[in-house]
This record gives C-alpha cells, sequence and structure tokens, in this order.
C-alpha cells in the first residue's frame, strides 16, 4: 500500500513540474515577444542615430536650442529638426539660417539639461531670397511640414534621377512663377554601396501642366570633401589639410580655419587616456593658447558633461592619432 501511495505522489510531482515548466516557456516566449515587438516599433536605440518623424522646432528643444547657441556670434534660427543620436545625453541635429545661408548645427544635451554646439556644417544655399515679401519672391512656409503638392513634385522631378535617392525631410520656401518652385531639404543617399548618407537643399520647378524638374542641388559641406573645386578655392586662402576628423585649413597669415571660423592656434596635445595601454595624440584648432590633455580627450566625444566640450568658436577636433 505504501508503494502504491509513494508512486502516486511521484506522479503528482512530476505533473506539477511539468506545468511549472510549460508556465515558465510561455512566460519566457510572451517576454521575447515583448522585447521583438519593443525593438520592431522603432523605440529609439542607444546610439543609433534616429531621423526626426516632424521638422517642426518644438517649444522644448528650442529651450535645447537657446541654450546651445548663447555663447555664438552668429545669429542662427532653427529651421527644421532633423534627428538625434541617444548617447550619455542626446546629439541632436537641427538645420539653421543665418542672414545669408543655411548651415546644420550638431548639439549635445547631457543628462543635467546643459546643451553645447559641437559642429556647425555650412552650406552655399542662399537663405536671403527666402524672406523677400514681394510677388514673385521666396516665402517661408508657417510650417516645415512637407505639403502633398511638394511631395508630388519631387517625386516627379526624381524619376529620372540616377546616382542618388533623396528623400525629403522639411519644405523651406516655395516661389509662385509661371507653374512653382519648391525649395526642400533633403537626406542623400547616394546609390554606391556603403557610401554615407548627407543632406542637400533641392530645387524643384513644377510646371502648370504637371511636370516637374530638379532645377538646383546645394550639398552641405563634407569634412572629407577631396573634390578640384573644393581645393582650387582653399588654396587661394591657404593650404589645404585633410584631417583624419575633419578638413581644414592652414592660412597664408598663420592662423587656421575649419567651418568658416579662424583659429589662432593648432594644437598637438599627447598624452595616455584611463585604462589605455598607449599614448594619445588629439589635435586641435584653438583660440585658447593652452588645452590640458585630460580637457582635450574628454572633448573628443569621451565626457557626458556639456561642460567638457569647446564651442566652435574656442576649439575644434580636426584630428585624432
Amino acid at each position: 500500500m505504501k508503494k502504491v501511495l509513494s508512486f502516486v505522489l511521484c506522479l503528482s510531482l512530476v505533473a506539477v513540474c511539468c506545468l511549472v515548466f510549460a508556465a515558465c516557456g510561455d512566460r519566457n516566449k510572451k517576454d521575447e515577444t515583448e522585447i521583438t515587438s519593443n525593438v520592431e516599433s522603432g523605440d529609439e536605440i542607444v546610439g543609433g542615430r534616429t531621423n526626426s518623424d516632424s521638422p517642426v522646432i518644438t517649444d522644448d528643444f528650442k529651450k535645447v536650442f537657446d541654450k546651445a547657441v548663447s555663447e555664438l556670434d552668429s545669429d542662427y534660427t532653427p529651421v527644421a529638426y532633423l534627428g538625434n543620436q541617444i548617447v550619455a545625453g542626446k546629439n541632436h541635429r537641427v538645420l539653421c539660417k543665418t542672414p545669408a545661408t543655411y548651415s546644420i548645427l550638431y548639439i549635445y544635451e547631457d543628462l543635467s539639461g546643459n546643451a553645447v554646439v559641437t559642429d556647425i556644417v555650412p552650406s552655399g544655399a542662399d537663405a536671403k531670397s527666402a524672406e523677400s515679401g514681394f510677388v514673385g519672391g521666396w516665402a517661408e512656409p508657417e510650417s516645415p511640414e512637407m505639403t502633398d503638392d511638394a511631395k508630388t513634385a519631387l517625386e516627379k522631378a526624381c524619376e529620372t534621377l540616377t546616382g542618388a535617392e533623396y528623400t525629403p525631410i522639411a519644405l523651406l520656401a516655395t516661389q509662385v512663377v509661371a507653374g512653382k518652385n519648391y525649395r526642400i531639404i533633403c537626406e542623400s543617399k547616394p546609390s554606391v554601396p556603403s557610401s554615407e548618407s548627407g543632406y542637400v537643399i533641392v530645387t524643384v520647378y513644377a510646371d502648370l501642366m504637371g511636370n516637374a524638374e530638379i532645377t538646383d542641388t546645394v550639398e552641405f559641406q563634407n569634412k572629407d570633401n577631396n573634390s578640384p573645386e573644393a581645393s582650387e578655392t582653399s588654396n587661394a586662402a591657404g593650404k589645404v589639410v585633410d584631417g583624419n576628423m575633419k578638413t581644414y585649413y592652414e592660412m597664408n597669415d598663420g592662423t587656421w580655419m575649419c567651418n568658416d571660423v579662424v583659429y589662432k592656434y593648432r594644437l598637438e596635445i599627447s598624452g595616455r587616456m584611463p585604462n589605455a595601454a598607449v599614448d594619445s595624440t588629439f589635435v586641435y584648432l584653438s583660440n585658447i593658447e593652452e588645452i590640458p590633455f585630460d580637457r582635450a580627450y574628454k572633448a573628443a566625444g569621451v565626457s557626458s558633461d556639456a561642460n567638457d566640450y569647446f564651442s566652435p568658436g574656442e576649439a575644434v577636433l580636426v584630428e585624432m592619432k
């Protein structure tokens, strides 16, 4: 009798264990499904670059922007929010205009709400005409959101485009002529595999018959731009230096220039970072006569404190060795 009871008890324990394992399996599958769902839903990934769902400058970002540009000499007006990157804080990309042209500002916002401009990438696109109020002049829209007619015109104009794919981000201005001109900032993706995407300001003309064509494109200056045109222009003012971080210029008067900012000094700062096996050298163009190594490596992208970074008028990192 005792053997029978023992046998029955063992069977009961086995059954309970099976139910527990089955429940755990279902829970694990559920957790796995939830994790997969979160990844596929487009949630921001740490370190990943995310394009903005809307180019509209929000009130929250305007506060960040105002903090970041407060020490800049030039007058920058935010036009369209391009995207961000989650790091120890957040890197923002925003299209701005000055009284003369458009530039992309890269802004780092730390976890405490401090913000600093880490890079400025100018373009040759004329922003003056977008302020004209007379008939036939360029007019800025109330919102940078792409309109249906602007999207249609760009899609039509890109039907014969080769070598790159243009994805519209924001509508910058329109002009009524015998038809309509649209000025649009797009993300440009080259057709060549492994080539990096960039930004371009495109002018599209749509006639009264529904035809459309691209009449002008202006790219933002690329730090790796070694084109003959860039070299010829630069040589008129000084020597082109292809740094592995940025292209910069040794001017004839002994100063240095990068991103249209002139610097007094070129500093090579060497030392050993914490836990590193070898020394590192950081090359900065600077209007500060001396930069300690501790500040140099932190400002190269290591620090999560905005106070460790330089404004464009103070210094810019052009090489790392």
